[in-house]
């Protein structure tokens, strides 16, 4: 069957997900736009444009200028990228070092001198950090970023720790907190956000943030928060964030990661005063923990690719005066005080997750994605000593379900077609 069928046949079962999946808003694509001109400042139409870099799937992406001498690329990868101007008659003009980060469009502009295409002229350097293309405002943390900075995980709380204005939202000891786009979280006052996975909303309840779906942290590649020119496809009263999960790539890579931490890290404010009126013990924490694996390859070189991540995480507390019955089924009561720290115990906080990506390149023009992720977690424990631990009410899902497929296709150097789906059940 023809590359042609197979996105014919992809596209007939897109629509019908489609159909059911709910509303969702398109990732803001990266892209690459600009004029070309001689050196008399006359502009230049009809040169080809090719931008290349090992992020894209089918290696370089062509345009050529219009009437006007302007280009623009689009649905762009993250990645660094190479800009070569061809036109018949003048010198090969070559931009090196283009940085593209998710939702920004760089500005390259070319002056092409007279010549044969023999002769190459090459400028490296970045180019401006500025974005000229669009209004929007936004705050980007890259995989480098996220990596290098003191933070426990790649949690979309982290971004909000490090933007100005953001209230409400803190990841200090590992615990489960009011997500993104809870009411409790709020932008110089305003509430309403949004948090989205690959371009699709990922919070169950509007304006409360209550999600059953954690993210996982150990497949993201950038997490870019918007706070202000948010596109009118957005249904968010504040601000947006986006989660670029990774994709698999020509090259077979791995990657182990973990995170650890007991009791003895943490103190207590307990006093002789506060000991001698009969308390014996505080809430403590007596673990944090994240470890993740990673994979991911080509399955078939320059056509499919995987990836694919093993991650669990969560914490375990104690709270002081609360205890499991150790004589249940007795008239007594008799705390379990030395019961141990384990999933069935009700201390301890978790989620485990299997999520796997496939990656394929139907044509030159059409790629798509397949994400499917499979969750068990669970937030226990009672921290009250009026109920007993095993009467406390806890939030067990077993499993999360996330299913996502996207197809994205440039059309033209100025249309660009994308289709996304998504359910997921828990």
């Amino acid at each position: 069957m023809s590359a042609q069928k197979i996105a014919a046949l992809g596209l007939v079962a897109l629509a019908c997900l489609l159909l059911l999946a709910p509303s969702a808003r398109a990732q803001e694509a990266s892209g690459i736009a600009g004029v070309v001109k001689d050196t008399s400042g006359g502009v230049l139409p009809g040169v080809t444009v090719e931008a290349s870099s090992p992020a894209l799937i089918e290696k370089v992406r062509t345009v050529v200028t219009d009437g006007e001498g302007r280009y623009n690329i689009i649905d762009l990868r993250p990645g660094t990228y190479v800009v070569t101007f061809t036109l018949a008659g003048f010198n090969v003009f070559k931009r090196e070092g283009i940085v593209l980060t998710s939702g920004f469009t760089a500005t390259v502009n070319a002056d092409m001198q007279v010549g044969s295409l023999e002769e190459t002229i090459t400028v490296s350097g970045e180019a401006s950090s500025v974005d000229t293309q669009n209004v929007r405002k936004q705050v980007l943390m890259s995989r480098e970023l996220l990596d290098t900075l003191p933070t426990s995980t790649k949690h979309v709380n982290t971004v909000v720790t490090f933007t100005p204005g953001f209230t409400g939202l803190a990841e200090v000891t590992g615990q489960y907190s009011t997500q993104l786009g809870g009411a409790t979280a709020t932008f110089h006052g305003k509430s309403g956000s949004r948090v989205s996975f690959d371009g699709m909303n990922m919070e169950n309840m509007a304006g409360v943030g209550n999600s059953s779906y954690q993210l996982n942290s150990a497949v993201v590649e950038e997490m870019v928060l918007q706070t202000s020119g948010i596109s009118a496809e957005t249904n968010a009263d504040g601000a947006v964030l986006n989660v670029v999960p990774k994709e698999g790539s020509n090259t077979f890579s791995f990657m182990a990661n973990a995170l650890y931490t007991n009791e003895h890290l943490e103190s207590d404010n307990l006093t002789d005063e506060l000991r001698a009126r009969g308390v014996t013990a505080g809430n403590a924490t007596t673990k944090i923990f994240d470890e993740s694996v990673s994979v991911g390859g080509p399955i078939r070189k320059d056509r499919l690719w995987f990836f694919g991540v093993a991650r669990t995480w969560g914490f375990a507390k104690r709270f002081a005066g609360v205890y499991f019955n150790k004589t249940q089924g007795t008239p007594f009561f008799t705390p379990w005080v030395d019961r141990p720290v384990d999933r069935a115990s009700g201390y301890w906080t978790w989620t485990d997750s299997s999520l796997i990506r496939f990656t394929w390149k139907a044509s030159p023009r059409n790629k798509v994605n397949f994400t499917f992720d499979r969750q068990w977690a669970c937030n226990c424990g009672s921290s009250s000593a009026a109920t007993a631990q095993e009467a406390a009410f806890s939030y067990h899902f077993a499993p999360n379900h996330l299913f996502q497929v996207t197809w994205s296709a440039p059309l033209t150097n100025r249309v660009l077609f994308e289709a996304r789906g998504r359910h997921r059940s828990s």
